[in-house]
């Protein structure tokens, strides 16, 4: 729910924003941000990990939550990478961030497309429903991967997919 509710709070704002703006402004600073914060997944992949003592709550989980959603609304995507990557790269233990993340993404994008319907006045329900089904087969397979690798591998395989998708996002911002 910290992360449920402020995330859905943060794309519906997301949402109102990029129908007044044209959302491609923020981009290229979104990209630069997740590229960054791959980098650093990265590092912490071959250091020592040391996960946060699971008694104690990850802190600013709200605000996080709240820009990840906006992020996601105004940006085209980067729930996941924002917040998984902020999360994981806090010391938080990736099988649970991972899973509590694609949690709420689920009802994060089913908010979002809902909110899109309504301002944007299309009729793209089929791509909401792509959206949907899409999430609902996507769930479980990252949580069986998440209960299969090893909270390293993990952590490479998300910082390198977030490195490689930033820079590519960053090159077509930046020379399209």
């Amino acid at each position: 729910m910290r992360l449920l509710v402020p995330g859905i709070l943060g794309g519906i704002i997301g949402a109102i924003l990029v129908t007044q703006i044209d959302g491609a402004a923020f981009k290229p600073y979104i990209s630069a941000y997740l590229l960054l914060l791959g980098i650093y997944i990265l590092s912490k992949a071959f250091r020592p990990l040391r996960l946060r003592n699971k008694d104690k709550a990850p802190e600013h989980v709200g605000k996080l939550a709240l820009f990840g959603g906006f992020v996601d609304a105004a940006g085209g995507g980067g729930w996941g990478p924002v917040v998984t990557s902020t999360l994981v790269g806090s010391g938080n233990d990736p099988r649970t961030t991972i899973g509590s993340v694609n949690f709420a993404e689920f009802f994060l994008t089913l908010t979002g497309a809902a909110v899109f319907t309504l301002l944007m006045e299309t009729n793209s329900w089929t791509i909401i429903m792509g959206l949907v089904f899409g999430g609902l087969f996507a769930a479980p397979f990252a949580a069986v991967l998440c209960k299969t690798l090893h909270a390293r591998t993990l952590l490479i395989l998300v910082g390198m997919l977030i490195v490689v998708i930033s820079l590519y996002n960053l090159h077509r911002a930046l020379f399209s």
